[in-house]
């Protein structure tokens, strides 16, 4: 194959366009923020689709695909049919989110979990811009708009934060590979701060190094 010719025609990839613009731009929801989001939701419905997407961690579409008859009330669990590339799995749901589900669904029970007005079932688009628009009115700004993924990205940060098991971790958010859930170390700018200062503005300084060797060895060393 003449590989000059085959990438003659191919397009370039640009620095400033639509996609490297996107992916580049590093962006960190904490949790206060979060909660931020979730009290300034007007519905109960948009307030349980906020929910489970930070409480839980659950997808834009896994919470568009949500059904009444696969959540265990009990057990406090979720079974998610439909991941991303892990297959199904079971998610565990806090006591709070169950008891605003049996508020919104109240005697449903089957049909999809989060419903449009005429009963229907929600789209992905829909979970996107509930999430964005709650979060422009409790005035939560960052360089992308604050959505599903991005609640997502903070309930695993805070998991690990809080001293949460990584590999468990894994499974609530349902990655085929221990290494995409790793991926949210890299997001703990608090913890990196703490052990900074830790290192270096708690940093003894050199005179005092040379005055406590000097008393434990007994003899002065040359400068």
């Amino acid at each position: 194959m003449n590989w000059a010719m085959a990438t003659k025609n191919k397009p370039a990839i640009r620095e400033n366009n639509h996609y490297n613009c996107w992916f580049r731009v590093a962006v960190l929801l904490r949790w206060e923020e979060g909660l931020k989001v979730e009290k300034a939701s007007r519905t109960l419905r948009d307030r349980l689709v906020i929910r489970l997407c930070l409480f839980v961690g659950m997808r834009g579409h896994e919470v568009a695909d949500a059904r009444v008859e696969h959540v265990d009330p009990v057990g406090g669990w979720i079974y998610i049919p439909w991941g991303h590339r892990a297959g199904p799995r079971y998610a565990a749901v806090d006591k709070d989110t169950l008891r605003l589900m049996a508020e919104y669904v109240d005697l449903r029970s089957e049909g999809p979990l989060v419903v449009r007005e005429d009963g229907s079932a929600i789209t992905r688009y829909i979970v996107y811009h509930v999430v964005t628009r709650t979060a422009v009115r409790a005035g939560v700004k960052k360089p992308k708009p604050v959505c599903p993924l991005l609640l997502r990205h903070c309930f695993a940060t805070t998991w690990l934060r809080k001293g949460g098991n990584i590999r468990l971790l894994q499974k609530q958010l349902g990655h085929k590979h221990l290494q995409s859930t790793a991926y949210y170390l890299d997001w703990l700018p608090d913890e990196i701060k703490a052990e900074h200062s830790r290192l270096f503005e708690t940093f003894v300084p050199v005179e005092k190094w040379r005055e406590k060797i000097e008393r434990i060895y007994g003899v002065k060393r040359r400068r």
